[in-house]
């Protein structure tokens, strides 16, 4: 059983008083009534513009103020201030965790310098060594 197809339609037909002769419709050349008009997309549901980023989140959340209350008056400060304030407190009431990531804050501002690691075998002095033979001799474990 063979279906016919109906006639295609040129849906982008133009009629013979627009046309223009010296412009040729072909791959990169669609005719000028269906191009996109200005201010016009051609993707109206793509990426939404001025998309903003986590780093940016995060600042825009820390940079924001809050009211706190320090006695018996309020002051306003950021929330990073904020919370630098309590680790500092949680810290000082001896909290291991917020002792630990104020020790990190602090390192990786420079604050303090990173820990180094202790030489189990230290070099001697000759004085030292002196020392210490002495000490074994008398004891009755000599060299």
């Amino acid at each position: 059983m063979s279906r016919t197809r109906p006639p295609r339609r040129n849906r982008t037909a133009v009629t013979g008083e627009d046309r223009d002769p010296a412009y040729e419709i072909g791959y990169g050349r669609p005719p000028k009534q269906t191009r996109f008009k200005p201010g016009q997309s051609g993707n109206p549901k793509g990426r939404p513009k001025h998309r903003r980023n986590l780093r940016t989140l995060v600042e825009d959340a820390l940079n924001e103020t809050v009211t706190i209350r320090e006695g018996d008056r309020m002051r306003t400060l950021a929330k990073s201030e904020a919370l630098v304030r309590t680790l500092v407190n949680g810290a000082l009431m001896k909290d291991a965790k917020a002792l630990q990531a104020l020790l990190a804050i602090m390192r990786a501002t420079g604050l303090i310098a990173e820990e180094t690691a202790i030489d189990p075998s230290p070099e001697l002095d000759p004085e030292d060594e002196a020392l210490i033979a002495d000490f074994l001799r008398r004891q009755g474990q000599g060299r």
